[in-house]
């Protein structure tokens, strides 16, 4: 039985070296095709990029924002959080005094000289203020806003 197999492996290996050349000369002429490896994955989705979109990219390398900025100064009772985006950028959703919603991220100011965002939870916000205490030195105070229901 060993001998058997010993000699059907031989057999199938110097066939295998016969039949490799013909299979070479086989399909030679059925492709025009001289370098394969050159050309692209036919599996990947192709890379295009505009002139100007390389143009804007190396013109610009700030953060585009679009959001509206609080621009006066705020009550602290007038702020309603209406959503938290928790994530790699964590942002919070506000309203201050029904006027309309407000997008901010963490160490965003609310208002002018007002407090800051320092952290947004899953259940609200919590913000910092500076204000100096009865000896003129600097205080920091934390507030706590949960989300509005």
């Amino acid at each position: 039985m060993r001998l058997y197999l010993f000699l059907l492996m031989i057999l199938s290996l110097s066939l295998n070296s016969v039949f490799a050349g013909k299979i070479d000369e086989l399909f030679k002429d059925q492709t025009s095709i001289k370098d394969p490896i050159s050309l692209r994955d036919p599996f990947q989705v192709p890379k295009f990029q505009s002139q100007g979109a390389k143009a804007n990219k190396e013109r610009f390398s700030g953060e585009l924002d679009n959001q509206l900025k609080i621009e006066k100064t705020v009550n602290l009772d007038d702020i309603n959080i209406v959503g938290v985006l928790i994530g790699n950028e964590r942002r919070v959703i506000l309203n201050i005094a029904k006027e309309g919603p407000y997008t901010l991220k963490e160490n965003d100011s609310i208002g002018i000289n007002g407090p800051v965002l320092k952290a947004i939870l899953p259940g609200g916000v919590i913000l910092v203020e500076q204000i100096n205490n009865i000896y003129g030195e600097p205080e920091y105070i934390e507030t706590v806003i949960p989300i509005s229901k």
